[in-house]
């Protein structure tokens, strides 16, 4: 295995939607999400559209040495409400360049450190919230290696199937106290 790489989080640009979209239909992290379909050009497009015209929702790229190898998405949640202070976040790799480089799971470290010093250091939340199917395992245990707990469960469909889905949190206080993995 390679050494864990440095990542560092940028605002996704423009330029990044079409590599964004590459990354997001691979088969491993469609299998992983929610809606397993490939997202067509034309459906991610105007998903960008969204996310840019929405000051609530960030798309940042992670990146190791100025390569692009993923993309964190943070969706923060609106002032006011009971979960005001945190956002709820998702990620996926550039699969098969990183396993190209035998860099995959390395880097996958990496960026999980990078979104948690970015969520509870320059983005000021208190707690970073996400979703996994139970059955993506790896997932859950590398949240959980960081201090993420599972927080519910409840059942959705995918595919035409009955999944369970797992949520966890992690606060920022947690976060500082135990520090990184």
């Amino acid at each position: 295995m390679s050494p864990v790489p440095t990542v560092k989080l940028r605002p996704a640009t423009d330029d990044d939607r079409d590599l964004v979209l590459r990354w997001r239909n691979h088969e491993v992290v469609r299998q992983a999400s929610f809606t397993t379909h490939v997202i067509a050009p034309d459906e991610h497009a105007a998903w960008w559209s969204r996310v840019a015209a929405d000051d609530s929702r960030h798309v940042l790229i992670a990146c190791a040495d100025d390569v692009p190898v993923g993309v964190v998405i943070l969706n923060e949640a609106e002032p006011g409400t009971e979960t005001g202070g945190g956002a709820d976040w998702s990620f996926y790799l550039d699969v098969d360049g990183l396993e190209a480089r035998r860099a995959l799971l390395p880097t996958w470290i990496a960026t999980e450190i990078a979104t948690l010093d970015h969520a509870f250091g320059p983005a000021g939340y208190a707690e970073l919230r996400g979703e996994a199917l139970a059955r993506n395992s790896a997932v859950v245990k590398l949240h959980e290696r960081f201090g993420f707990t599972v927080t519910g469960e409840y059942q959705r469909e995918v595919d035409g199937e009955t999944e369970t889905v797992l949520r966890y949190a992690l606060t920022a206080a947690a976060y500082r106290k135990e520090g990184t993995a």
